[in-house]
């Protein structure tokens, strides 16, 4: 009798051992899975459509800019940085034009987080990186010459 009650403990014990490890692995994948961002810009404007999205830290991210502007002016792309900093985006956005088209205006800048390549009107792009791991707010805007003080949003970074 104590054999089958020292049993039944035991059976019960690695039952909820296995239990606790689905759930701990449930939650990294829940935390860690790939998160879908979709912007557009604001019709022919330099402003994008969606001014805010959110993610979580250290997420798998695919941002895709679909360009839906029908003036061939209309040229954009979506630079996102570290900071949510004027400065910083005013560095970008000028090194940005020394850059040039062949750059896709994009300089090098350890400022940069992630940057799509320039989308043509009717153009879509996507890029895929992971999610700063710290919580806040980070600026993105695009770097065509003209655009970067008014094409501006925010991505919100939240706790995983």
């Amino acid at each position: 009798m104590p054999y089958r009650v020292l049993a039944s403990v035991l059976t019960l014990a690695l039952l909820l051992a296995a239990c606790a490890e689905a759930t701990s692995d449930d939650d990294y994948a829940a935390t860690h899975r790939a998160q879908d961002v979709h912007l557009t810009p604001d019709g022919n404007t330099m402003q994008y459509a969606q001014t805010a999205f959110s993610v979580k830290a250290g997420s798998t991210v695919t941002l895709t800019f679909e360009n839906t502007a029908t003036s061939s002016a209309m040229v954009h792309n979506v630079v996102l940085l570290t900071t949510d900093d004027d400065a910083d985006l005013q560095r970008v956005s000028q090194a940005g034009m020394q850059a040039g088209v062949d750059s896709d205006y994009v300089p090098e800048d350890d400022a940069i987080h992630a940057a799509t390549p320039l989308a043509q009107p009717g153009e879509t792009v996507s890029i895929t990186f992971t999610a700063p791991q710290e919580p806040g707010a980070y600026r993105y805007f695009c770097t065509f010459p003209g655009h970067a003080s008014m094409m501006q949003g925010t991505m919100l970074v939240e706790e995983s």
